[in-house]
């Protein structure tokens, strides 16, 4: 339901010529082995068959991927890995 809401928002942007609202980022967090990737890579799909998103994919990474070793570096690790998605 809620998606199908999101749907109905960006279509009717679209027909009025508005900005499209921006979907923002999903974290999905849990212990290991309890099906994130697999719900992401689901989630994903979902949304690009509903045309909410340009590409099908989904971007794996870690907090110790995120963490800088210096002051400042954590920032700019996330902001890279958030330009990817």
């Amino acid at each position: 339901q809620k998606l199908q809401q999101i749907k109905n928002t960006v279509d009717l942007a679209k027909r009025e010529g508005d900005d499209i609202p921006d979907l923002g980022h999903f974290v999905f967090s849990g212990a290991p082995g309890t099906g994130k990737t697999t719900v992401a890579r689901v989630m994903a799909n979902i949304l690009f068959k509903l045309d909410l998103i340009g590409r099908n994919n989904v971007i794996e990474t870690s907090g110790l991927e995120l963490t800088g070793q210096h002051i400042g570096q954590t920032k700019k690790k996330v902001e890279e890995e958030l330009d990817k998605a």
